[in-house]
């Protein structure tokens, strides 16, 4: 839906209007001969449809003459000699005519050549019937400009003016006729030849205004074509962004798009979809945004799993009334991003100063063990125990570093964790000291990851530890949940303490960054760090109650 994606955008139906009322292809000379063949023009449909007009007034003419020779023996002031003879040329006019509107003929053959048919046999049949009708003075002559008219359509003027002459001959022909039976007089050529320059005139006008039709056919067709062009490389330009960009029209409905927005919004987009039918949230964004208030600071997040997002708005016009381009931006991507270029210089600075800082840490930790065993009083021990707690502190911190400088030293396995979870929860509960039955383990189906052991025992112990220190303490506040999926399994840390705001969901894998006096900011960090290190993916997921921490790990082979 569908980038759509723009942006400059025609709609579909114009395209088409225009493309219907100018369909001209090549040269505008019809019957042009290319290599002794005749080349095909496809005329407008508006010229299609004259002649479909002038068929079926041909029809009505030829049934009216028809039905006037046979109960009349007079027709416009003069005589009927031979009424059947007139009659029957009628009905061979009717059955001609039949034969042109037939559907399966109307469009088979080319324009110029069911012009030229038609012409010849108006131009036969109306001499004839003009002929027993007694001449020029029956006025059926006047009836060969909608033919010449016609004529005039085809857009070599060497063509029209030849089917003008042969009518104009035609008329003179039979002006002779008359004269040598002695019906006419010499007044009678004189109407003739007025006739005839009648149909010269009608023929090049009609000629003349049929070049014009073309020319503007010509000029809608490179148009339109042109707007394909430009609709195709809008298209192309959107789809290839980086960034996901919906155009949303005023009412909200989404009038292009790219992949990259039905990726991230988790939808899928059909003709005449809105905000509110395909993107719910978005539709949110969108009433605010039309009111004129500020949008939220915070992303918004798309389903439970889904990436966070940040959604700008480009109004087309300052009232905005007419829609705007939407774009949207992934905030985890983004972050990571930035994060991994914040640490990239500091990276191998830190990991030197953590090997640096373990040396004279040892010498702090072994002189205050030594305070420790010559003190004498409270106080002495006091002060002791203050610094051994904060060279630990310290240690931890250094371990911690050093474990994350080393997360490319891996070696990848295969963990089957129906049995290792089990081992791994009960050994956590008794080196935690844990009460019975705090941490649950929910296993329905046997699973196997391919994850380095080491790392894996890292980061869960982390999450789990995470959790513990933010349940609520009663039996099973913290889950150990195991979910199957067909090229992943996700292990889930559940507890049901408080919920994290979205503004400390912004940070929550930021290194240095903790909620807690005594935390080092670098455990969800390096946990995430080791996970992109196993090809697998650490994220927090939103819940109703509590938090949820998703581990989706490879499955296996390694």
């Amino acid at each position: 839906m569908n980038t759509a994606n723009q942006i400059t955008d025609l709609p579909p139906g114009a395209v088409a209007e225009g493309q219907a009322e100018a369909r001209i292809v090549g040269d505008h000379l019809a019957g042009q001969k290319t290599s002794g063949v005749e080349t095909r023009t496809v005329m407008p449909d508006s010229f299609w449809r004259s002649l479909e007009h002038l068929n079926h007034f041909r029809l009505f003419l030829a049934a009216f003459l028809g039905l006037a020779g046979v109960f009349s023996d007079q027709l416009l002031q003069q005589r009927l000699d031979h009424p059947y003879l007139f009659a029957l040329t009628s009905l061979v006019y009717f059955f001609s005519a039949w034969l042109f509107g037939r559907p399966k003929r109307r469009r088979d053959a080319l324009f110029q050549r069911q012009v030229v048919r038609q012409a010849i046999v108006d131009i036969l049949c109306l001499g004839v019937l003009m002929y027993l009708a007694g001449g020029n003075a029956s006025g059926l002559g006047l009836l060969l400009m909608l033919t010449l008219a016609a004529v005039g359509m085809l857009p070599d003027t060497r063509n029209v003016l030849l089917w003008a002459s042969v009518a104009s001959i035609g008329i003179l022909v039979e002006q002779m006729l008359q004269a040598i039976n002695g019906v006419a007089g010499a007044g009678g050529f004189v109407r003739s030849g007025l006739l005839a320059l009648g149909l010269f005139g009608v023929a090049l006008l009609s000629n003349l205004l049929a070049k014009g039709t073309l020319a503007a056919a010509a000029l809608a067709i490179e148009k339109s074509r042109q707007a394909e062009s430009f609709e195709r490389i809008n298209e192309r330009m959107i789809q290839e962004l980086p960034y996901a960009v919906m155009a949303v029209g005023a009412a909200g409905e989404i009038l292009q798009f790219n992949a990259h927005a039905e990726a991230l919004l988790g939808a899928r987009f059909f003709n005449g979809c809105t905000l509110r039918n395909c993107a719910p949230q978005m539709a949110q964004l969108w009433d605010i945004w039309r009111r004129g208030e500020a949008l939220p600071d915070h992303p918004f997040r798309i389903g439970l799993d889904g990436h966070r997002l940040r959604a700008r708005f480009m109004e087309l016009e300052p009232s905005r009334k007419e829609g705007a381009v939407v774009v949207l931006e992934d905030m985890t991507e983004l972050e990571s991003q930035a994060q991994k270029m914040k640490l990239a210089s500091l990276g191998l600075l830190t990991a030197n100063l953590a090997h640096e800082i373990r040396n004279p840490l040892s010498a702090i930790r072994h002189a205050a063990g030594l305070l420790k065993e010559d003190a004498r009083d409270a106080m002495s021990s006091k002060l002791t125990r203050i610094i051994d707690d904060n060279a630990m502190r310290l240690n931890g911190l250094v371990e911690d570093v050093l474990s994350l400088s080393r997360r490319d030293r891996m070696h990848r396995v295969e963990i089957e964790l129906t049995d290792y979870l089990p081992a791994f929860v009960h050994d956590f509960a008794l080196r935690e000291q844990l009460p019975a039955g705090i941490v649950v383990l929910q296993m329905t189906r046997q699973g196997s990851v391919c994850f380095d052991a080491g790392h894996l025992e890292q980061i869960l112990w982390n999450l789990i530890r995470n959790a513990w220190r933010y349940c609520t303490r009663q039996p099973g506040s913290v889950r150990v949940r195991l979910n199957m999926g067909e090229n992943q399994v996700d292990i889930d840390i559940i507890n049901d303490g408080p919920a994290i705001t979205p503004e400390v969901q912004s940070h929550l894998f930021e290194p240095f960054y903790t909620t807690e006096n005594q935390g080092t900011g670098l455990g969800l960090y390096i946990a995430r760090e080791l996970a992109e290190a196993n090809n697998a993916g650490l994220r927090y997921v939103d819940i109703p109650d509590g938090a949820l921490f998703r581990l989706r790990c490879p499955i296996p082979p390694c």
